[in-house]
């Protein structure tokens, strides 16, 4: 059996791991944006995030076809084929919290026609996609760095993520309707508050699979907590 093919592997390599860096920075971006329109909303933020939602499926698409073509030009080793699986992943991941962040821009538009929505209620929004930025920005250097996942430091993360979901959602629950517009208002909040969890169980569900693609071992961090 001939051995596989590794030329100029480890540059085209390179080269997607420079342009999923970009990807991730630009869908940070979008998330600070999605973040402050919570407290100070603003329609230029809002076309910001459209505009950087629709970048993100055109580098989405792009990505996907360049690391299939990484698998046509070479015979990766088995490595490598559980790298660019966990590369492919990821650019879906990436591209779903472009369209999570431009989900709550709309809920934020909509939610500023609505007068005294509770404030507590707002900043632990905030606070909740604070959080989602902090591991969106750990998931960026473990795939463009190469380096493994903290554990510890994500099931931690993960576990003050469910805690802050779980109260907030009680809260858009218990909370008097007046203060939250409504039953508008609380689809709205919790339609914000949903969109982090999800991008942080995407992001975790996206860690477990960068572990195996180094270590060669499955773990499910998202389900310990």
């Amino acid at each position: 059996m001939a051995p596989p093919i590794r030329t100029n592997l480890d540059t085209r390599m390179n080269t997607l791991r420079s342009a999923i860096s970009e990807f991730f920075d630009s869908v940070i971006s979008s998330y600070n944006l999605a973040i402050n329109g919570i407290e100070n909303y603003n329609q230029r933020d809002l076309k910001e995030i459209y505009k950087l939602r629709k970048y993100a499926q055109l580098q989405a698409e792009d990505l996907s076809q360049d690391l299939l073509l990484v698998l046509t030009l070479n015979q990766p080793l088995l490595q490598d084929l559980r790298i660019i699986a966990s590369y492919l992943r990821g650019v879906d991941v990436i591209e779903r919290l472009a369209r999570h962040a431009r989900d709550v821009a709309d809920a934020q538009a909509q939610l500023n026609d609505i007068k005294d929505v509770n404030t507590h209620l707002l900043s632990e929004i905030f606070s909740l996609g604070v959080e989602t930025v902090e591991l969106i920005e750990i998931m960026r250097d473990c795939l463009v760095e190469q380096e493994g996942v903290p554990e510890e430091l994500l099931k931690k993360k993960w576990a003050n993520i469910n805690e802050l979901f779980s109260k907030i959602t009680a809260e858009i629950l218990e909370i008097q309707a007046h203060s939250v517009g409504g039953r508008e208002g609380r689809i709205l909040l919790n339609t914000m508050a949903k969109r982090f969890e999800r991008s942080c169980y995407n992001l975790m569900r996206l860690a477990d699979l960068w572990h195996y693609a180094l270590e060669n071992e499955w773990i499910h961090l998202e389900s310990m907590t």
